[in-house]
């Protein structure tokens, strides 16, 4: 039963009520998983995870991913194996799908599912997908077995690949820190992508081949059977964590050779401040405000970004989208005049053709038009004392697909919900752009490298005719409106992406916009706010971290070492003093031992209430001061000590 404690609770870490799916575990002697909402997770030899994840999941025609109803279920568990059996009803009945997940002590595990057409079904997907784990997989050898037996050698990639690894799979084989692992794959054709393009923490092995016509009809009346067989044998390498290890580490601080990203905010139509807003704006201080506009959209954002820095000096970024309809030179004089007109002095400038905000295959076909590359010259001059960018407006998979060229900075945003939209899939998601960075990075050269909106929901749909909108508030994959960015959850995931910066030498970060779905600053909106629309709530809790952090950018990065398991954080030099934000994104309490005693602040559920009442939380919340710091799940401690 779920009490009113609880719901309290829930909207405090993650903004929604909606219940979180408990896990279960199973174990045949040294094959161990968890499974929930009928999908498998952290499939483990030994202790040594070599599956990271299986699902059946059913995409419609804009990659949504549909919802299952569980029907039925059963399950039959013996020391020396287990069988679950579950039907899931999908798309309100449209599909009726039959799972069954069985696993034996001699390291054999078999999935199968038959997807049975009640009506007719448009699909883009339908069907299992596997993940790899990227710990002890990267860079490490690979051999694909075809339908028609034949094999090739391959590796799992070190920077990410912006095409298919491998194709025509029915089979793989590998190894996993010692574990030898063999996949077989029936009742369809798969290959596998990089996942990590999406921020994903895996490689994806899934049917079926994205050279097939999509979507595709799954006809009434028709099953459709697939079945993965995994077998592994071999003990670690590695020796598996001891259990029951006390939660607790010893906080050293490394000097490094790079700053801290420089805090940018976004401002698009749409999520304008109104004049009630602009004071809390000007009290996050951020050094860059990132505009995007069209040339029907600029003055009014133009105008807003004017009576920002009249106050509060901030770089301007400008990201104009071109209408497919307008002509380009005519588009960026007009957004050009709107800025004179503002007075705005803009720093830095990336104009892209409205087509290529969506995604494409590495091997197209690519849109008729304009280019980005074509623009680059018209960008020029427009606005001759700016710097003139290159890369997107969307996420990492389409940088990767379309490299930039003759351009002054490379940049690219990030959303953590394309694919999931459980908590642990967007906590893994940061380790997934630790790989994201660094591919950036290389791509970027010697450019200067900045992030875009890097944020947990989504802001555009690169892959479909729009994002999911999410009015019950609930966690959806490719929602525009995510509820935990009211949580404690966005707080602490935001400390996480900061931290993920750390040796790519990335000049400047979007963590939020001022309002609306990704903002920092409450205001109304379309969708229920629980605990913000009842209360006096003025920001959420990222609000603090961002300011934090507008505060410690651009200053000389130290390197968090010996943190502790779930433990992220962000560390800077001022003088003779370090500031540095440490959060839990763990599931357990974390004790940290610290080099000296220090200042601390928490942001925990205890003060939630005065943290979102109050943008000055951090001038005026109590003070700790400690040699060691505590951190409960979802925490964000705030410190000040001497170096």
């Amino acid at each position: 039963m779920v009490t009113m404690a609880h719901q309290l609770d829930s909207l405090i870490y993650f903004g929604t009520i909606e219940p979180v799916p408990s896990d279960q575990q199973y174990s045949a002697g040294l094959l161990t998983l968890q499974f929930s909402d009928g999908a498998i997770r952290d499939l483990c030899w030994n202790g040594v995870e070599v599956v990271r994840g299986i699902a059946c999941p059913i995409r419609d025609a804009n990659w949504a991913t549909c919802s299952s109803v569980l029907s039925d279920e059963n399950v039959i568990s013996t020391p020396d194996g287990f069988e679950i059996t579950q039907v899931r009803l999908v798309a309100d009945g449209a599909l009726r799908v039959a799972l069954v997940f069985n696993g034996t002590s001699s390291g054999i595990f078999r999935a199968t599912a038959e997807i049975s057409a009640c009506r007719e079904f448009i699909t883009n997907r339908a069907g299992f997908t596997l993940l790899h784990p990227l710990r002890d997989v990267v860079g490490t050898p690979l051999s694909v077995i075809h339908p028609d037996g034949s094999l090739t050698a391959s590796q799992f990639p070190l920077l990410i690949s912006p095409d298919q690894v491998a194709g025509e799979i029915s089979g793989i084989r590998h190894s996993v820190n010692g574990v030898d692992t063999e996949i077989v794959f029936r009742g369809e054709v798969f290959e596998m992508e990089d996942q990590r393009n999406w921020s994903d923490a895996s490689f994806k092995t899934y049917c079926r081949p994205l050279s097939l016509p999509r979507p595709y009809r799954l006809n009434a009346g028709e099953t459709y059977r697939q079945e993965i067989q995994i077998s592994v044998r071999g003990a670690s390498i590695r020796n598996p964590p001891v259990a029951n290890t006390p939660p607790s580490a010893s906080l050293e601080l490394e000097a490094s050779a790079e700053n801290v990203p420089r805090l940018a905010v976004a401002i698009e139509a749409g999520a304008v401040p109104d004049v009630r807003a602009q004071g809390l704006c000007r009290l996050l201080n951020p050094a860059i405000l990132q505009l995007r506009v069209t040339p029907q959209t600029a003055l009014a954002v133009c105008e807003c970004a004017r009576s920002l820095v009249a106050t509060s000096p901030a770089e301007i970024e400008l990201e104009i989208v071109i209408p497919f309809t307008d002509d380009p030179q005519a588009a960026l004089t007009r957004v050009a005049a709107d800025c004179k007109s503002a007075s705005l002095a803009v720093a830095r400038v990336l104009a892209l053709p409205e087509k290529y905000l969506q995604s494409y295959q590495p091997t197209g076909p690519w849109p008729a038009g304009p280019t980005p590359q074509d623009l680059r010259k018209q960008v020029r001059a427009s606005f001759p004392d700016a710097q003139i960018g290159g890369g997107v407006l969307t996420y990492f998979p389409e940088l990767n697909r379309c490299r930039p060229e003759l351009c002054d900075y490379v940049v690219h945003g990030s959303t953590a919900i394309t694919h999931a939209s459980n908590d642990c899939s967007v906590v893994e998601s940061l380790e997934g752009l630790s790989h994201v960075f660094k591919s950036g990075r290389a791509l970027a050269q010697q450019r200067d490298y900045r992030l875009g909106l890097t944020a947990i929901g989504m802001r555009s749909n690169p892959y479909g005719s729009g994002v999911v909108e999410n009015l019950q508030q609930g966690r959806v994959a490719m929602a525009g409106a995510d509820p935990r960015q009211r949580g404690l959850f966005a707080a602490a995931w935001a400390v996480g992406a900061m931290a993920a910066t750390q040796g790519h030498n990335v000049s400047s970060m979007v963590l939020s916009a001022f309002v609306g779905p990704f903002g920092a600053i409450h205001r109304p909106e379309r969708w229920p706010q629980p605990l913000y629309e009842e209360t006096g709530a003025m920001v959420y809790p990222i609000f603090h971290v961002v300011r934090f952090l507008a505060g410690m950018g651009g200053a000389p990065r130290l390197s968090l070492q010996n943190m502790g398991e779930g433990i992220v954080g962000v560390a800077a030099r001022r003088i003779s003093r370090a500031r540095l934000m440490l959060a839990n994104l763990g599931t357990g309490v974390v004790q940290i031992r610290l080099p000296l005693e220090a200042q601390i602040r928490h942001l925990n559920a205890a003060n939630f209430g005065s943290a979102i009442e109050s943008p000055k939380w951090l001038d005026l919340s109590n003070v700790d001061h400690r040699s060691v710091v505590i951190l409960d799940p979802l925490n964000v401690a705030f410190l000040d000590m001497p170096l």
